[in-house]
């Protein structure tokens, strides 16, 4: 009740600038239009999240489904039906190469001039599926409300382990890789709370999320 409290009053706040700390399965399990709904209606206004939370909520933005899990079957069928299993709720492993291809896309366009960090890249497919999608989806609605979302253990997704076999191509095929530099999201996320009046923090779950922006 005592946080029901707080958050309402940092909602009603004009000054207060809002970070939501997200982790555990929350987009694998539909959860993410609540956090969308958050972003399009200024409650949240920058987003610290573990990458998985954002991969997933990337797959339901494209289009993707989420299913049930069925007790009955047990995880080596699952996954030889193609299925990964996360607690209660079902991943295809075709919605992860789905991920991969629009992650693709969005990379291939990437300057290799220009050192890449996970706000940016979550800005750069929040700015694709603006352009590709009518679907509803947490980067999507951060990149149109300009809120800022970032992934402190970037390589901890399946975001960051497409990034990594981008850059391998790119290196087999003899060509400058991306640089990432995970400093720059701590000096940005540092400058843009530096210049705010009054702070607030919406956490759900705990870990790296909370931890690196507290």
């Amino acid at each position: 009740g005592e946080a029901a409290d707080v958050l309402e009053a940092m909602a009603r706040d004009q000054d207060c600038f809002v970070v939501m700390t997200l982790a555990g399965a929350m987009t694998v399990a539909k959860q993410g239009l609540i956090i969308t709904d958050l972003i399009e209606h200024g409650i949240v206004n920058a987003i610290v999240s573990t990458g998985a939370l954002m991969a997933h909520g990337l797959v339901e933005a494209t289009g993707c489904e989420h299913f049930r899990y069925d007790p009955k079957m047990n995880d080596v069928e699952l996954y030889e039906a193609g299925y990964n299993r996360v607690y209660d709720t079902l991943e295809p492993e075709t919605n992860l190469n789905h991920v991969e291809e629009i992650f693709g896309e969005v990379l291939q366009k990437w300057d290799p001039k220009e050192m890449a960090c996970s706000y940016k890249l979550n800005r750069a497919i929040g700015e694709h599926l603006h352009r590709t999608t009518k679907a509803r989806g947490i980067l999507k609605s951060a990149y149109e409300q300009d809120v800022p979302v970032f992934v402190p253990a970037f390589t901890d997704s399946e975001l960051g382990l497409d990034f990594a076999l981008h850059n391998i191509d790119l290196r087999k095929n003899k060509k400058k890789e991306i640089s990432f530099n995970p400093f720059l999201d701590l000096e940005h996320f540092a400058e843009t709370l530096l210049k705010q009046k009054k702070l607030g923090i919406f956490t759900i779950g705990g870990g790296v999320p909370r931890n690196w922006a507290q």
